[in-house]
């Protein structure tokens, strides 16, 4: 594994992680959830390196390596249009040749389904994991974070953004237990400290994101590449199969090619989930039947 940084257009230096391989099958380009890291899909990458797959994946806007500097959780110089941007130069810098594909999960599906309407001209496919609203009202929070970030709030946390994902898991054994029915998974994420509460999005960073992602969701017809749409059934995100249900529905009316695969008592995180296995050989398996 490689770790590489570029200053994008706005002077803020992005981290990202590369997992190469020789004369690789095609590449997949992955962007990570909120509150998390590129270094968690660890182990994704290398199951895509064993199927001939090279991996990249990026940290985020203050999240990570690349939110060290301007701090957890703040979006910085560029506002929303720049993680889209950042993205983009990434998949620059991993240039031409090989088939893409776009992998996002959470935050990152959001993220990516935003930049495969702006940007999905040349990419083979993309994969969208646990997509946690409802697309066809996407900017329905943005009010409420304009009211916060008018009132001086700007830079706060989001504090009990996740509140209630946890309720259908009660009693449970930690407030991140609907991430996942593994429990060494969810430790490892309360022990990351680059996860969790100490880096919780601002309302200035999900204002900025939700002002991107808006106009997006009205362009579906945009997508010119095969979606995977996959999620938990479980997931209190996607209102338990029903946000990543719409948008394939969604995707299909607007004449994309897409897929849906939910899966049965799977919460949010699938990659780290009890049957991670079976869901990376079906990703596997779709990015094979899509070069």
């Amino acid at each position: 594994m490689d770790e590489r940084t570029f200053v994008d257009a706005h002077g803020v230096e992005v981290f990202s992680r590369w997992w190469p391989v020789h004369e690789p099958a095609g590449v997949v380009l992955i962007a990570h959830g909120a509150s998390e890291h590129s270094g968690r899909y660890e182990r994704f990458a290398r199951a895509l390196n064993a199927a001939g797959y090279g991996a990249v994946a990026i940290d985020h806007r203050g999240h990570g390596r690349t939110g060290a500097a301007g701090g957890p959780g703040l979006m910085g110089a560029g506002g929303g249009h720049a993680v889209i941007d950042d993205l983009h130069e990434l998949r620059g810098l991993i240039g031409a040749g090989a088939p893409l594909h776009l992998f996002g999960h959470s935050m990152g599906s959001l993220i990516g389904l935003a930049y495969l309407v702006e940007h999905s001209t040349g990419l083979t496919g993309g994969v969208l994991c646990g997509f946690p609203a409802d697309v066809t009202d996407i900017g329905a929070m943005s009010p409420a974070l304009q009211a916060l970030a008018d009132a001086g709030q700007r830079d706060d946390p989001a504090v009990g953004l996740l509140g209630s994902f946890n309720t259908p898991f009660e009693p449970a054994r930690t407030p991140y237990d609907w991430l996942s029915r593994d429990p060494d998974e969810v430790d490892r994420y309360v022990a990351d400290p680059l996860c969790g509460d100490d880096n919780s999005l601002t309302y200035g960073y999900l204002l900025d994101l939700f002002e991107v992602l808006g106009p997006p969701a009205g362009r579906l017809d945009a997508v010119a590449c095969p979606v995977l749409v996959i999620a938990g059934d479980q997931d209190p995100s996607g209102a338990m199969g029903h946000h990543p249900t719409v948008l394939a529905d969604s995707l299909k009316a607007a004449g994309v090619d897409v897929d849906l695969v939910l899966y049965s008592d799977a919460r949010h995180e699938l990659l780290n989930e009890t049957n991670r296995d079976a869901v990376t050989a079906d990703v596997v398996a779709w990015l094979r039947a899509h070069r």
